[in-house]
């Protein structure tokens, strides 16, 4: 599995509606998850990492207009790359702010090979990495924009799990972090998993690497992992 740079979030107060956008989205190839599975605030939802957020705004109610309002306003959003895709129904245009501000609109009910379109377009646009959404450290390159990793020039299928830590490690190059901090840092404190979890990542990183002899990933006696400058 490669990790996706087009994780879709899906937030909506209607559940059938969310059901029926996540077999759609994951119909089209794309890795989907629901907003009912997290708690609908703002800093949660932009935890999540999502490449694009689908934001049902048919019953314009008062809650759902002020968790948009407040990620539209929250400069992590821009910062992540994360893009929105309004959802309104005709009958519902009549109230649609003019001042709102948005990345792309579809009306439903809708067609899911325009959502497909719709999603690949904002997806295309945001997914054209500059020099600082690239980190080279000799062969090995991370593309932060597009969630890729590759090594002399050949794509590595890692995880989401494991693009993160090996991120995380290479942006923080020569600096030693305890399993413990990285359960944390890259599972959350509420993860009720053991350190080993770390130990099991790495293992699989190093594989897909080719990093047997830690040219990259440093183990630390006693304290844990770095990466090598």
């Amino acid at each position: 599995m490669s990790v996706p740079i087009n994780r879709i979030l899906i937030l909506s107060e209607n559940q059938e509606a969310m059901k029926s956008l996540l077999t759609d989205t994951e119909a089209l190839g794309y890795a989907a998850s629901l907003g009912s599975q997290i708690e609908l605030q703002p800093e949660a939802i932009l935890r999540q990492e999502p490449a694009v957020i689908l934001f049902d705004l048919t019953s314009w109610a008062e809650d759902m207009l002020q968790i948009y309002q407040g990620l539209k306003s929250n400069p992590k959003l821009e910062n992540q790359g994360i893009s929105i895709l309004v959802l309104v129904s005709e009958d519902s245009l009549s109230k649609f702010p003019l001042t709102l501000e948005f990345d792309d609109l579809l009306l439903l009910p809708y067609k899911a090979r325009e959502l497909g379109f719709r999603i690949k377009r904002l997806l295309w646009r945001k997914n054209i990495p500059s020099d600082q959404e690239v980190i080279k450290v000799a062969d090995l390159v991370i593309y932060l924009a597009r969630y890729e990793v590759s090594l002399k020039g050949q794509p590595i299928e890692l995880t989401f799990k494991e693009y993160e830590l090996l991120k995380y490690l290479v942006t923080h190059r020569g600096r030693a972090f305890s399993r413990e901090s990285l359960l944390n840092i890259i599972w959350g404190y509420d993860y009720y998993g053991g350190t080993r979890t770390v130990d099991v990542h790495i293992r699989r990183i190093r594989a897909k690497i080719g990093d047997g002899e830690e040219t990259y990933v440093k183990t630390v006696r006693g304290v844990g992992y770095m990466f090598r400058e």
